[in-house]
């Protein structure tokens, strides 16, 4: 058990020099100690008196549910870790109104973990479709959003730089569930709230939140403010996220060729999916052939209606006549 004394140890060493950057990574589920620890062949039911003798509170109870949630997965068995995991997320949300700054690292992982956990667990069990561990995360995490939000300490170590991240993560799984009218709940109370610039905030947070509001923007066909979201989140992203680049671009570019602003050659050698999906669709519009681009829209059709973004492409059908006419 001496691995297992250790991680407590560290625990507890950190936690009394308020380092949340080595808590978060002693909570997380992808870290390298879980294997460390799961070979220790570690029995869950004495777990507890030996977090309680070495720990205080909330780190007692989230040792208890973190290491409970990386047995229940090494076994998975996911609808258990689900459980015990928002055990964990609880348990930090008891005492968040004591902590300041610091301590978002250790909230951004454990959040993000209760996501990815929920959807497994909900692959496990689900037969109809229905996502009920995931729309239950939402729920608990929707509540350490709250916890960042309203924090009133002040600003410089305030709980509130960790609303952008808590928001990537709810626009996320609210997504994912189709039920992205949830984001005007959280943008209502955005827009309410007394934030710092959001420049201030980390660049990764700041590209998933314009990612997000584009793409909701594009659903309710405001293309212009679409645009806009995705073109800051796009050259804001780093050059070494190729996919997360591409993601954007699966919703900028079909906005683009809705105007008739082309895909510059260029960016399609960078990005040989989007080429792959929009090459010939560009070419065709380029020259104002109406049977060319009817052809390349049937040949994107899968993808296109699996991104969400078919009808939009279609609509440039408009801009292949044109060009037409003007070439008569």
């Amino acid at each position: 058990m001496k691995a297992f004394q250790l991680y407590l140890s560290k625990i507890q060493t950190y936690s009394n020099s308020e380092n949340g950057k080595n808590l978060a990574n002693l909570f997380s589920i992808n870290d390298y100690h879980i294997s460390s620890l799961l070979e220790q062949n570690i029995q869950v039911n004495k777990l507890e008196p030996m977090c309680r003798n070495r720990l205080g509170s909330p780190w007692d109870d989230m040792a208890l549910g973190h290491l409970k949630a990386a047995v229940f997965m090494d076994q998975g068995q996911y609808v258990e870790a689900f459980e015990a995991q928002k055990d964990v997320v609880q348990a930090f949300q008891r005492s968040m109104s004591g902590f300041t700054r610091w301590c978002l690292p250790i909230l951004y992982v454990i959040n993000n973990d209760l996501r990815i956990i929920a959807s497994k667990a909900d692959d496990e069990v689900a037969t109809d479709g229905q996502r009920k561990k995931l729309e239950e995360a939402a729920n608990v995490i929707s509540k350490s959003f709250t916890y960042c939000i309203t924090d009133r300490g002040v600003m410089s170590t305030s709980r509130k730089y960790g609303t952008y991240c808590m928001i990537g993560i709810l626009f996320r799984i609210y997504f994912k569930l189709k039920q992205q009218n949830l984001c005007k709940n959280i943008l209502r109370a955005l827009g309410a709230a007394d934030m710092p610039s959001i420049d201030e905030f980390p660049k990764s947070d700041r590209v998933t939140f314009w990612y997000y509001l584009g793409r909701l923007h594009f659903l309710q066909e405001d293309y212009n403010k679409a645009e806009q979201e995705l073109e800051m989140a796009f050259r804001e992203c780093a050059n070494s996220h190729r996919r997360n680049k591409e993601l954007i671009l699966q919703t900028l570019l079909p906005i683009r060729l809705m105007r008739g602003v082309l895909p510059t050659r260029t960016l399609l050698e960078r990005f040989p999916k989007a080429r792959h999906t929009y090459g010939a669709l560009a070419d065709a519009l380029k020259c104002g052939d109406v049977k060319g681009f009817n052809e390349a829209l049937v040949a994107s059709e899968a993808v296109l209606i699996r991104q969400g973004t078919y009808f939009a492409v279609e609509k440039a059908q408009s801009i292949v006549i044109r060009q037409l006419f003007r070439k008569v």
